[in-house]
């Protein structure tokens, strides 16, 4: 009978953790939608929350490499993850994550302005690479799992005499990049940069994380793709979370009752 209970506790503990994160996602929809982006022009002197949509330039820092690819990009994020198997089911292992970036200008036509990305949740498009156990990595990620511990390349073998099996698990990399002149949305807080040369068109505005912004958003896509992007991820949790709460209020229920 403990053992029931402490299971349905720990149901509750899931399904209330599924639930505040799908929350949390559907929030920034709320933020994301209840305004629309302003002209870049606008925004000399402001500060403040805002949104601005437009087009990724580099900035004076120039551009990252992103780790997989070598793509020179404004900002990235990326991920390997290792396919494991127990018994029937298999499920995706993280072995390595981060991100990283510069700060980029936003040019909507009307002007541009200066994004500071650190600290930023970053929803960009996702390149994927999946590598079976016993296949050769490409160069550039040969190099990055040499210089990583984190990761082990899946090469070993097993001699069978009359042939050799391949063991090892299958892996995938995921690189996410904003690269330059790629669409971008923006939503964050606007303070006081330095002043612009003469007869530039940047504003004096850097939209970067901030107390008085709810999210700090950059995707590489418009306003409403941007809040599609939140509200998928928001309506699995969510639903899920209920799901498993109600089951597991269902089940301590019926043990009081009996």
């Amino acid at each position: 009978m403990v053992l029931v209970e402490l299971v349905g506790v720990a149901a509750l503990a899931v399904g209330g953790y599924l639930c505040h994160a799908g929350w949390r996602e559907l929030r920034t929809v709320y933020h994301v939608l209840r305004g629309d982006p302003h002209p870049v022009r606008e925004l000399d002197g402001y500060t403040g929350p805002v949104e601005v949509e437009g087009t990724a330039a580099a900035d004076e820092a120039g551009t990252v490499t992103a780790p997989f690819t070598g793509s020179e990009c404004l900002a990235y994020t990326y991920e390997v993850a290792e396919l494991r198997s127990s018994g029937k089911s298999s499920s995706w292992h993280t072995l390595d994550e981060g991100a990283a970036g510069v700060d980029f200008l936003v040019d909507d036509g009307t002007g541009r302005v200066r994004v500071d990305p650190d600290g930023a949740d970053l929803r960009l498009g996702e390149h994927s690479v999946r590598v079976s156990p016993g296949t050769e990595l490409p160069d550039r990620l040969a190099e990055y799992v040499a210089a990583t511990d984190a990761v082990d390349e899946q090469d070993r073998t097993v001699n069978l005499l009359v042939t050799e099996l391949h063991v090892g698990n299958e892996q995938r990399f995921t690189e996410r990049r904003l690269d330059v002149g790629e669409s971008v949305y923006v939503y964050g807080q606007a303070r006081r940069g330095d002043a612009p040369d003469w007869g530039s068109d940047r504003v004096d505005a850097v939209l970067g994380a901030g107390p008085g912004a709810p999210v700090f958003v950059v995707s590489d896509t418009g306003e409403r793709a941007t809040a599609w992007r939140f509200a998928r991820a928001g309506l699995w949790r969510a639903g899920l979370g209920a799901v498993v709460l109600l089951l597991a209020l269902l089940g301590l229920a019926s043990l009081l009752l009996s």
